[in-house]
């Protein structure tokens, strides 16, 4: 490991030209009493590392010192630096190990190169997080991901969605990181089932391998999985009459699909406008409708016209008291 760690700090002021003890520290996830014996390392090695003292002093390589492990090209560069984006990734528990390969690649960059992938780590983030979204526990991802790469059946007790709790083996062919939600693809009795890793209460992996066929494909499975689960969702239609202020917010609100309702919709003479809407079920439709106020009208159905009106009585009766 400490070897590991070497390399890894000579790569990081190879690449970075100069840095602070605690910024080493901090890279490397140590402390910095750490950094300290691994900078005396370095030197009793025969590697030019010296301190600069004072305000912004730290640790540099001397000038033209330079540890070749690969060459990459401009598009490789840009590939690597894809891969340190932040996401799922990370659950796996490989960030840090990613983080230390893509160092040793990168130790041959040129200087243009380097320059290169600055330009692009300061004009490009993605956060693979829904806004919002709080991130699932995951206790169990270690184990199925074991299973996943052994080919080992599992058996798990799977909290479904009603709450129900129940004990199954399946053999898991893959996992799916979609935003910050996983999911595990697996063979079972019933054929492929989809199970939410988060629901996973209690798990085992078994003793028996189970035969993967040749002809699955993660990827494929995967996106006919998601078409056929949103033409599965429930359907709740309602008739909705919107005012002129919120027929230019509305698709923030409800999601872009809605626009060309909003402007297929003929106004009446004081802007508002008649659209036709599905949502999922009738309590997101309660939801939305009451965050929007009196800004809409509940056309159809009467019962989603009587939810709401009961629901915005209770409230005010809950604040006027």
């Amino acid at each position: 490991m400490r070897s590991d760690r070497l390399l890894s700090l000579m790569m990081l002021l190879q690449n970075r030209k100069h840095m602070t003890a605690e910024e080493l520290a901090h890279e490397l996830e140590v402390s910095k009493r750490t950094i300290y014996r691994d900078i005396d390392a370095l030197s009793v090695a025969g590697v030019p590392v010296y301190a600069n003292g004072g305000p912004g002093g730290g640790y540099a390589l001397l000038d033209g010192y330079r540890t070749s492990l690969t060459g990459l090209n401009k598009n490789e560069i840009q590939a690597l630096f894809m891969l340190t984006i932040p996401g799922p990734i990370s659950d796996l528990g490989v960030s840090q190990q990613l983080k230390t390969a893509i160092l040793k690649l990168t130790s041959s960059f040129s200087d243009d190169h380097i320059e290169h992938a600055n330009y692009l780590r300061q004009r490009l983030h993605l956060d693979a997080t829904k806004w919002f979204q709080t991130n699932e526990a995951v206790p169990h991802l270690k184990t199925v991901q074991e299973a996943v790469w052994q080919d080992h059946q599992l058996v798990l007790s799977y909290r479904r969605s009603n709450g129900a709790v129940s004990e199954r083996t399946i053999s898991p062919y893959g996992l799916v990181a979609k935003a910050s939600i996983w999911y595990l693809i697996a063979e079972t009795e019933r054929g492929t089932r989809v199970y939410r890793v988060s629901r996973i209460e209690a798990i085992q992996i078994a003793q028996t391998h189970f035969t993967r066929p040749q002809d699955f494909d993660l990827a494929e499975f995967w996106l006919g999985w998601v078409s056929s689960y949103k033409t599965s969702l429930p359907k709740y239609p309602v008739t909705l009459r919107i005012s002129p202020d919120l027929a230019s917010i509305l698709p923030s609100i409800l999601g872009h699909d809605v626009r060309s309702l909003v402007e297929q919709a003929q106004p009446d003479s004081k802007g508002w406008r008649i659209i036709d809407y599905t949502f999922e079920r009738i309590e997101q439709a309660q939801a939305y409708i009451l965050g929007m106020g009196a800004s809409v009208d509940v056309i159809t159905p009467e019962e989603l016209r009587v939810s709401v009106l009961k629901i915005a009585k209770e409230v005010v009766a809950h604040y006027s008291r």
